[in-house]
């Protein structure tokens, strides 16, 4: 006898999400989008999410802080980058650059000063003006700001040709 795929009831999918919310910190996009791929309604899912949100499971201030730490120490993305991700799931307003004012400066360019430092190493160019563009870009790919990247860039460029 085929086995019949059964949808999963609304508390079914709440006290899936809760517990997964509670391991984790999640954006709201996220789990209505889980819910819906459950074969579940828009409606359905926004009522899971409002009913998460208003238990305390989902906070998106407290979700945009641990992405932004995460995204800027572990994987080195620039402000940039971070605000497009979040943008991306749904995430914009004033919280989200008051979140990012909180990356100390020293420690952004020194994240910055440290991945070019890296790349430079293995960019091959002709010229030292295409390896400085080429680097360039990277930085700028990575999220970071064409200014701070050019200044960076220039002092890590200048600290190679000095070092060697």
């Amino acid at each position: 006898m085929p086995k019949i795929n059964k949808l999963p009831t609304e508390e079914e999918l709440f006290a899936k999400f809760s517990r997964q919310c509670a391991m984790k910190e999640c954006a709201p996009a996220d789990i209505k989008l889980k819910v819906m791929r459950a074969g579940l309604d828009n409606d359905t899912a926004e009522r899971i999410v409002d009913r998460l949100i208003d238990d305390g499971y989902i906070d998106e201030k407290r979700y945009v802080r641990a992405f932004v730490h995460d995204k800027f120490i572990f994987n080195h993305w620039g402000r940039r980058k971070i605000v497009l991700a979040l943008a991306q799931k749904g995430l914009r307003g004033s919280f989200v650059q008051e979140i990012l004012k909180n990356i100390d400066d020293k420690e952004y360019i020194s994240v910055l000063t440290d991945i070019l430092r890296t790349k430079a190493k293995s960019v091959n160019a002709a010229t030292e003006q295409e390896r400085f563009y080429k680097l360039l870009n990277f930085a700028v790919s990575r999220g970071f700001e064409p200014d701070v990247a050019y200044k960076v860039l220039e002092t890590v460029l200048d600290s190679d040709d000095s070092g060697s």
